[in-house]
């Protein structure tokens, strides 16, 4: 139980964030030119950020605030630089300095604490590892040519590259995973799964999803079905009594998915794919599903073409790091319909997934 002092430090940070938004909703507008100038230097921000989550800055600051020398010797980095790293990310609303020069929470800082809830730190260590970074300097000759850049600075496929480089894909298997805790209650809510008896998890990682949806309805059996190298992590799925309603199975979605089930569900899987990979994937799943089943799949889907939309970023991620790519609500109709379903309704989550219900028509 947190104690009044505690509680008091909470309310006074949260009424002076409410007048310094306040305050700076009074601004006059920037000139054109200064606002595409911050737009244009927006990479200096997404690296700061990076570095400050890899150094574990939040999880520093959580426990008390700091001064820059303090951190600095944490982390055993030169002390000026951080000053000027962190003096750049408090102005943009990431940690806060105060009168004393020591470095507190705000709200965004807060989502980079390891154990933050909603913490996106481990997508933020990813985004600024090198085989994550380094390809967006090539998005000029990916936009020429329409190949991804990865492939032609490393000579294979992202997901190749992480299969032979098991360090980066602890980070990528760390980054997807935390993503989690933050979709899943929006997933919950906005889908009833207590009518299905089977549901197959396609490329499930290493089970969070699956594992909430059987917490939530103790009727339901579940399978985690990836390759066997992502489900040796799925530990949360082997132990305590979920454990007896849930098989683990290592698989190729490319291959086959595993048969009879009555609901198979796919989140951000397919958009890792071009069409003609995301065919055979769901292919797969028209032959292994039962025919009064159900398709969920959980992705962006990308909205009118001036409307702003977070799926557009992640589509344009999707075309320098893979052959993937997000799709508009026709589009995602289409590659159904000639994989076998038949899309019956978006339903939205609140959040940046959308979940894609279909049903099964035609053998393809």
């Amino acid at each position: 139980m947190q104690d009044c002092f505690g509680l008091a430090m909470q309310t006074r940070e949260r009424r002076q964030e409410k007048t310094m938004s306040d305050q700076s909703s009074r601004l006059p507008e920037l000139p054109n030119g200064v606002r595409m100038y911050q737009l244009v230097i927006g990479f200096v921000a997404s690296r700061a950020i990076s570095v400050a989550a890899k150094l574990g800055i939040a999880d520093l600051v959580d426990e008390a605030p700091r001064t820059v020398d303090e951190l600095a010797q944490a982390t055993k980095v030169n002390s000026p630089s951080l000053r000027r790293l962190l003096r750049l990310l408090s102005s943009i609303g990431i940690f806060a300095e105060d009168t004393a020069g020591q470095f507190r929470h705000t709200a965004l800082s807060e989502t980079l604490r390891t154990h933050d809830p909603h913490s996106i730190r481990n997508y933020a260590i990813l985004c600024g590892e090198p085989s994550n970074w380094r390809p967006w300097g090539e998005l000029y000759q990916t936009i020429v040519t329409g190949e991804p850049a990865f492939d032609r600075m490393y000579g294979t496929s992202y997901f190749d590259y992480l299969s032979g480089h098991p360090d980066d894909a602890a980070i990528f298997d760390a980054a997807t995973s935390s993503f989690a805790p933050i979709v899943l209650p929006e997933i919950m809510a906005a889908y009833d799964f207590s009518q299905f008896e089977r549901i197959v998890d396609v490329g499930g990682g290493q089970g969070a999803l699956l594992h909430g949806i059987l917490s939530a309805n103790p009727r339901l059996r579940g399978v985690l079905a990836d390759l066997p190298a992502v489900i040796a992590g799925a530990s949360v799925l082997r132990t305590g009594a979920i454990a007896e309603r849930c098989d683990v199975i290592g698989i190729d979605f490319f291959k086959a998915v595993p048969e009879g089930g009555d609901a198979y569900v796919m989140k951000a899987i397919i958009h890792d794919w071009n069409d003609e990979k995301a065919l055979k994937i769901l292919r797969n799943c028209r032959r292994a599903i039962r025919n009064d089943g159900k398709l969920l799949l959980m992705e962006h889907v990308l909205k009118p073409s001036n409307e702003p939309d977070p799926g557009k970023f992640m589509d344009l991620t999707m075309l320098v790091l893979l052959t993937g790519r997000e799709r508009t609500e026709a589009e995602f109709a289409g590659l159904l319909q000639a994989g076998g379903f038949s899309l019956t309704r978006v339903i939205p989550t609140g959040g940046l997934l959308s979940i894609l219900e279909s049903q099964p028509v035609s053998q393809p």
